[in-house]
């Protein structure tokens, strides 16, 4: 409870943006319950002051992360330059251009700058490259349901504060250095399978699963794409952290017959191996992080918890990059989805103990829960209220797992023997188009999605107090 305490605390204390003068208020306030408590000897007093401390802890470690565009750079700003940078992130290649996320310095000064550039040359992790364009600051903008997407802010969590469109660029020096070598490996690994997909599978089918195995969709088009959202299924084809939970699963099988710290230790491996390929977004972290919880439990005959792994991997990222928890609706959604698969799914699950068979109650109950508790952060986000993601999720989810093991084996052979790549892929292909020809006919219905006007953010924290009442209720009979 101490422990759970000061985690709410410093989530809070990350979340709320009062400055140092508020920590040293959280600081007061965990001080005045601590000597409360030491003369009463009263529980609750402990419990506010472990949780003020905790806020303390997360008030200051947003506030030393704090930055800002160095002053070297405000002077470049809507003026043609040419700068020089190592890309630091895997290239996000689209369907008309690639984005490339660049270090740069002028002088002594260092920043990152998010390069908008033409599809060719190519351009690998790692890379000198040189940059030329006109530098801008981020801004934000309105979107179609009528939010505004902070795009500054969403930059900024990762250290971005320019912005450079229609960038010419040319490549200057190959990548070098033990630590870029590791994470380009990576990274290259990432794009060779996607090129091995499209050896054995046509479009739209190869960029669908690049999107299953490896996080790559460019090839999906803006309309497929759109249809993805509308079904409530575009979470499969980003990686989130459901893709890396079925390899997490399938790595924990396979090593079964070995020893179990042996097996945990080549499973974290592995893991780590597949998170990084996919390019370590925040949702992958996330769930590697708890697949790796989940590892070590086994490995030292210890039971695993799942909400306690959430928070552990919370804790952890947000230490790393405390702006996750406001600026990154990725790391949001997948939290608050694995809550509700954490706590819903059983109370689900015995609501719906009539259906058969159990693998089927099982998808139902866990996608009703994850639905449910992403809905209204989801709304506030984006406003798409999907009205037919439950029956889509349900209908789709047990083939991802499928269609996931085929394409690897589709990439491999796109890799190993290319001639005869699209006969080895024949079930990717057909597990990849029923996929595709199921989103399709859901976002055709009629009302397959409605927007729902802008609302307030308190709506969102009412909504969650409602749902976590509710499981509070129910979850204890369930268990």
């Amino acid at each position: 409870m101490n422990a759970l305490a000061l985690i709410i605390g410093f989530l809070g204390g990350v979340a709320t943006p009062l400055g140092w003068y508020g920590a040293y208020v959280f600081l007061l306030v965990a001080a005045c319950c601590l000597g409360i408590f030491f003369r009463r000897k009263t529980a609750p007093y402990l419990l506010v002051s472990i949780c003020m401390f905790g806020a303390f802890l997360g008030v200051c470690r947003i506030e030393s992360a704090r930055d800002e565009l160095p002053a070297a750079y405000v002077s470049l700003l809507e003026t043609p330059v040419s700068l020089e940078g190592k890309v630091i992130a895997d290239p996000d290649i689209r369907e008309t251009n690639v984005r490339l996320t660049i270090l740069v310095a002028v002088g002594e000064e260092r920043a990152k700058v998010l390069a908008v550039a033409p599809l060719f040359p190519e351009v690998h992790y790692g890379e000198v490259i040189r940059v030329t364009g006109t530098l801008t600051r981020p801004e934000p903008f309105d979107t179609d349901s009528g939010r505004t997407f902070r795009y500054d802010s969403f930059l900024a969590k990762d250290g971005i504060y320019l912005l450079m469109q229609n960038a010419a660029l040319e490549v200057v020096s190959p990548r070098s250095g033990v630590l870029d070598e590791i994470r380009g490996f990576f990274s290259d690994v990432k794009f060779i399978g996607i090129d091995s997909l499209a050896v054995a599978l046509p479009e739209p089918q190869a960029s669908l699963a690049s999107g299953l195995v490896l996080g790559g969709k460019q090839g999906l088009g803006n309309e497929l794409l759109d249809d993805f959202i509308v079904t409530g299924l575009v979470h499969i084809v980003v990686l989130s952290g459901y893709n890396v939970m079925i390899v997490a699963e399938a790595v924990f099988r396979l090593f079964t017959l070995f020893a179990k710290r042996y097996a945990a230790l080549m499973a974290a491996v592995v893991i780590a191996a597949f998170v990084l390929t996919a390019g370590a977004g925040a949702a992958s972290i996330r769930a590697g992080i708890m697949a790796g919880v989940a590892l070590f439990a086994r490995a030292s005959n210890r039971t695993y918890d799942a909400f306690r792994a959430l928070m552990a991997a919370a804790v952890l990222m947000l230490i790393a990059n405390p702006f996750l928890l406001v600026d990154d609706p990725g790391f949001q959604l997948s939290f608050v989805a694995t809550l509700g698969l954490i706590f819903g799914t059983p109370i689900l699950e015995k609501r719906l103990s009539t259906i058969r068979p159990t693998f089927l109650r099982e998808i139902m109950a866990s996608t009703i829960a994850a639905q449910i508790s992403v809905l209204p952060l989801l709304l506030y986000q984006n406003g798409l209220l999907s009205l037919i993601a439950l029956p889509a999720n349900v209908i789709v989810l047990p083939v991802v797992p499928l269609a996931m093991a085929f394409s690897a084996i589709a990439g491999l052979a796109g890799f190993l023997v290319p001639a005869v790549a699209t006969i080895v892929g024949l079930p990717a292909y057909a597990l990849l188009a029923l996929i595709i020809v199921l989103v399709e006919a859901s976002a055709a219905l009629p009302l397959a999605a409605v927007t729902v006007p802008a609302f307030p953010f308190f709506v969102v924290v009412i909504a969650y107090a409602v749902l976590g009442w509710g499981v509070w209720r129910l979850y204890p009979k369930a268990t």
